[in-house]
């Protein structure tokens, strides 16, 4: 599992958090959190050119609001 890991062909998941956390005493969810910002950090370069496209919503724009 460990080696599948770190050959980038295998996440972390919940259940390899809490042992890696309690074997290197660490709190619960330190590697999850890493593996979410890693996750974060892969699709963001993936879906760069998508995202420029994409307009923030405006609570003010009038969408769901009635006159």
């Amino acid at each position: 599992r460990i080696g599948q890991i770190v050959a980038g062909k295998r996440s972390i998941t919940a259940d390899t958090d809490l042992r890696l956390c309690r074997f290197f005493g660490l709190s619960n969810g330190y590697w999850l959190r890493a593996q979410a910002a890693y996750d974060t950090e892969i699709a963001e370069d993936a879906l760069e050119d998508q995202l420029k496209n994409i307009r923030p919503w405006n609570s003010g724009s009038g969408i769901g609001h009635r006159a």
